[in-house]
């Protein structure tokens, strides 16, 4: 089963990476550079805390806004934002602003991610539910911006289903990400990046120890002993020395903080670096 795994992490690898709408992306052999995958990303809370009023009037608002600055001042910086239903607020509320988005993404800088309408429960929805979130969603990303999600982008989910990668692998999407995983449940994370098969044999790339997606980047990444360790560890197990961590705030939407994207700016291309860090897609 190990070595099936590591067979299917081979092929899908190359596949997912190719498929990632990065314009300066770099080319690194994953079975020798040693690579950080880091997601700037806001969690906002549509499906729980917040009604459709506050979330157009402030909280959408913000995230452009927020994000517009960030980008101005730091040519390196990379966003992610879920939920097809978020970028229908944006168009109907905020036409200006929604087109300054939709430039960004062309730039490569905003990146349409997740996959669905929104970031929903997927415990209880049934198949045809996680289709149709995949069927609208990517549909509108084609529509409006030329482009679709590869992955299903889920870190505030409380549990999933063993039914799920198969049914995204079936929907044509290569990766997952969630940090919910690291609350603790009576079963143990099974990895930080890995491939995750489903009932008929069918997987996705998973990101299953993503870290907070409110988390803090509190100096250069490129220095980080807990990273270089999970690297090593990563490679050991299966023979790829990458890994994938979030950073950004929740949730009520917005930008990562300034000092965080400033350390992750700071932490690309340092000749003492112990790995090399990539801002990235999710």
């Amino acid at each position: 089963m190990k070595i099936k795994s590591i067979l299917m992490l081979a092929f899908l690898l190359p596949v997912y990476l190719m498929a990632q709408p990065l314009k300066k992306q770099k080319e690194f052999d994953l079975t020798r550079d040693r690579v950080l995958y880091t997601v700037g990303y806001s969690h906002l809370d549509t499906e729980w805390r917040w009604d459709y009023t506050a979330s157009i009037d402030e909280y959408i608002k913000n995230t452009m806004e927020e994000n517009f600055l960030l980008f101005e001042k730091y040519p390196d910086y990379v966003f992610n934002f879920t939920g097809s239903r978020r970028y229908k607020m944006m168009k109907e509320y905020y036409p200006a602003e929604y087109r300054k988005v939709k430039e960004y993404v062309k730039q490569g800088r905003w990146h349409v991610s997740g996959s669905s309408v929104d970031e929903g429960e997927v415990n209880i929805s049934s198949s045809e539910s996680l289709i149709r979130q995949v069927l609208y969603g990517n549909n509108f990303f084609r529509e409006e911006f030329g482009e679709q999600s590869f992955d299903y982008m889920l870190p505030d989910c409380f549990g999933f289903l063993a039914n799920v990668p198969s049914v995204w692998h079936h929907c044509g999407l290569l990766g997952f990400s969630t940090q919910k995983l690291t609350w603790r449940a009576a079963v143990e994370i099974p990895f930080n990046v890995g491939v995750w098969n489903g009932p008929d044999g069918k997987g996705i790339i998973a990101a299953l120890n993503a870290t907070r997606y409110n988390g803090e980047v509190e100096n250069r990444l490129d220095q980080s002993d807990t990273f270089s360790e999970r690297l090593t560890a990563n490679f050991e197990r299966s023979g790829f020395a990458f890994d994938y961590r979030y950073y950004g705030v929740g949730d009520k939407g917005g930008a990562p903080r300034e000092t965080d994207v400033r350390h992750a700016v700071e932490s690309l291309d340092n000749p003492d670096s112990k790995f090399q860090v990539v801002l990235s897609s999710s």
